[in-house]
């Protein structure tokens, strides 16, 4: 009897627990006018989009009031919020005589967008199409004919057997585009046209059409849309101003990003706003999919054409709720590739301070290091590190020296503790990221044969606290274990070498409750050339790199707090790595009685040959696995920089530096410049001041003070005018005994 009671009250519990978790629903929030007081259908709205940033919102004029074709634009006060949408100050453009004419009144057109604001894109129903580029990103005010892309007299019905184009979409990296042909009901389907270049539509290839009638649709479908991987698309469903009848946003989940053939449909979300029935002309995403933002063309309780605002639960939360896979794998990949970073980095810091030190009997050495790193968007190393060596004045010594010491043989050992945090802002990839990183390394070494030869256990624990609105968390304890040597292959060149293996815990965290842990195993290796020879009259410095990594993660199950979803990851396993190679050179240019002028930089090849990682997930809810992909930008880059350094007898330093990371695959680049105030006192302290004016006008300011075999660092760096700044504070103490 108990037992059927206890089958009883769980059955029940199951069945009450399904109905309450039922479909996601977008939660209404606000509504507003775009139009003028006591002007209505100015704009009638057909498309619409808003900037990544939430600052600009532009919608398109169904109506063609005036005889025209018009773009609206509208500031928004606060980002994303529609009731600070300056309707009184808006910018009005019109797309007449540009190029393609997009129909006439009552046609459908699409305004679209590249991935990043460089390109605009006006489509219309029949097949016609204006592309502009835009040297300000979104800055769709400055089109003209001059902007204009020359016409390709094609027409897109046509080319791409579409009925009507009642919506277009690209995916993020404009490889496919998709048309929404959503007349007449009964007869709706989307068809995948695959790009050989990138948002150019002339190229395409018309691979797929996906049917959408079997989801149940009524009326014409309209806008398309994609969750920020491709793993869920979006289509609304308008009614002709008839607010009687429901209508529906439709949701589909795909196995395979963005391929419209692994699409299977998930449900549907009948709209409605402040309580009452809306038809969908025309809908939008918004602050990283945590907005929806949908503009109807019917009149109803709040008026005609009116924008209506809702909150997410979750990212792109209308259906269905899952995680953001991606963001947290990528937080994954990222964990793993720091744990190699940091064992490797201690490890070659050490062979240097033994180099430094080779004539030392007593090569025991014990530090503690509190630092600013950023595992993300680690801060490059320059060549004002020089001068800093020089103002310090350690004194550098070789191991082809000869030394009679007998104690060099013994085993030495050495310690290291360093406590890393920081905060990495948004980027086109990932959210942002609070990253608090500490690990304690204990090694034994030994110098034989001008050989050294050493092992070294390293604990560390990686936080990272996502800055989502799900409150995710990352916890990882790492245990790893180090074999190294330097090997002096010919005069004043070594060869560096470090093998490592490290068993890793992951956590995962969501507003402070555990929802799913995975353990992980790397191997990894990483290898070093440097060369103290200086070649040709410019007294070149060969150098060079390489380091790999493979990891694998187990299988896990994540469960869900707040999206309400279990979800299970596979075992995934990934190699990362990269290979450098350059040339250096730090040379006088000018020497006179107390003062210097001298020259440095380099320049060199970076290769990363970490690929796209693949991981698959599987909801409970639909029993539907998924692909998610964290994807590598670029595999070739080439990394330049001169920097010219004046200093005088006192110490003082003033210099200026100019670097360039160029990525030989795409347009990506960065450009850095820095300048340099230093001064070193009788009592052995340095200061330093260095101004990045192009990065962000980041500032770093140090103190370093030298007692004797003790070392202490003071320093602090901020990014001035950022929305989302990288910060840090860093204490060092050092010392050798």
């Amino acid at each position: 009897m108990i037992k059927r009671l206890f089958l009883v009250s769980f059955c029940l519990c199951f069945v009450i627990q399904t109905v309450h978790a039922g479909i996601v629903e977008p939660v209404f929030k606000q509504f507003k006018d775009p139009n003028q007081d006591g002007v209505d259908n100015v704009p009638s709205t057909v498309s619409m989009q808003i900037t990544p940033d939430g600052k600009k919102m532009f919608l398109l004029d169904h109506l063609e009031n005036a005889g025209s074709k018009k773009v609206y634009i509208y500031d928004l006060t606060t980002p994303f919020d529609i009731s600070t949408l300056d309707v009184a100050n808006r910018t009005i453009v019109s797309i007449d005589g540009h190029g393609d004419d997009l129909g006439g009144n009552l046609d459908n057109k699409d305004i679209e967008f590249n991935n990043d604001g460089t390109k605009v894109f006006f489509f219309s129903e029949f097949g016609s199409l204006q592309i502009h580029n835009l040297t300000t990103p979104y800055d769709v005010a400055s089109i003209s004919s001059s902007t204009l892309v020359a016409d390709d007299g094609l027409n897109y019905k046509t080319k791409y057997s579409v009925n009507n184009i009642k919506g277009v979409e690209f995916n993020n990296d404009g490889t496919k585009m998709y048309f929404v042909n959503g007349f007449p009901a009964g007869q709706t389907d989307i068809a995948q046209i695959n790009l050989s270049t990138p948002f150019d539509p002339t190229s395409g290839t018309k691979v797929h059409t996906l049917d959408t009638e079997p989801a149940g649709v009524a009326y014409f479908t309209m806008e398309p849309s994609f969750d920020d991987d491709g793993t869920r698309l979006y289509i609304s469903e308008a009614n002709n101003n008839n607010t009687n009848n429901t209508t529906y946003m439709y949701v589909y989940k795909l196995s395979d990003p963005f391929e419209l053939s692994s699409a299977t449909f998930a449900g549907k979300w009948p709209i409605t706003a402040n309580g009452q029935k809306i038809s969908a002309y025309s809908w939008t995403f918004g602050n990283n999919g945590m907005k929806a933002y949908i503009a109807t063309e019917d009149a109803n309780d709040d008026g005609d054409d009116i924008i209506y605002e809702y909150d997410l639960t979750c990212p792109y939360g209308i259906v269905i709720c899952e995680t953001d896979a991606v963001t947290a794998i990528g937080a994954q990949v990222e964990i793993a590739k720091n744990v190699i970073h940091q064992n490797s980095s201690t490890i070659f810091k050490r062979f240097e301070w033994l180099r430094r030190n080779d004539e030392r009997a007593n090569f025991t050495n014990h530090e503690v290091k509190l630092n600013i790193h950023n595992p993300i968007l680690a801060a490059l190393k320059t060549n004002f590190e020089n001068s800093l060596k020089k103002n310090i004045q350690f004194a550098q010594a070789s191991l082809k020296k000869e030394n009679s010491n007998k104690n060099k043989k013994n085993w030495s050992h050495w310690s290291h503790v360093d406590v890393s945090f920081g905060r990495v802002g948004d980027t086109a990839s990932s959210k942002p990221k609070e990253v608090n990183t500490g690990g304690l390394m204990y090694g034994l070494d030994k110098l034989v044969d001008n050989k050294i030869f050493g092992y070294a256990l390293r604990y560390g624990r990686d936080d990272v606290d996502i800055q989502d609105e799900l409150e995710n968390e990352l916890e990882t304890h790492s245990l790893s274990l180090n074999i190294y040597s330097s090997v002096p292959i010919k005069s004043r060149s070594n060869l560096n070498l470090l093998l490592g293996v490290s068993y890793l815990k992951i956590d995962q965290l969501t507003k402070e409750q555990e929802t799913g842990d995975r353990n992980g195993k790397q191997i990894y290796t990483s290898i070093s050339y440097e060369n103290e020879n200086a070649y040709t009259k410019h007294e070149l410095i060969p150098f060079g790199k390489f380091e790999m990594g493979v990891t694998q993660f187990s299988d896990y199950t994540d469960f869900g707090v707040v999206t309400n979803n279990v979800e299970t990851h596979d075992r995934l396993t990934f190699r990362t790595g990269n290979a450098s190679a350059g040339l250096k050179f730090d040379n006088i240019l000018y020497l006179k009685k107390d003062k210097t002028l001298s020259r440095n930089g380099f320049i060199e090849y970076i290769y990363d040959f970490t690929p796209d990682i693949d991981h698959h997930v599987r909801s409970h809810i639909d029993n539907v696995k998924v692909k998610k992909t964290i994807k590598t930008h670029s595999l070739h880059n080439v990394k330049g920089n001169i920097g010219f350094e004046y200093m005088d007898s006192n110490g003082s330093t003033i210099a200026i530096n100019y670097e360039r990371f160029q990525s030989l695959n795409e347009a990506g680049h960065k450009d850095s410049l820095l300048i340099k105030l230093g001064t070193v006192n009788k009592k052995n302290a340095n200061f330093d001041v260095i101004y990045e004016p192009t990065n962000n006008n980041k500032t770093e300011i140090s103190y370093l003070k030298d007692f004797d075999n003790f070392k202490l660092k003071l320093k602090s760096n901020y990014n001035l005018f950022s929305k989302i700044p990288d910060y840090g504070a860093n204490i060092e103490f050092s010392g050798t005994f």
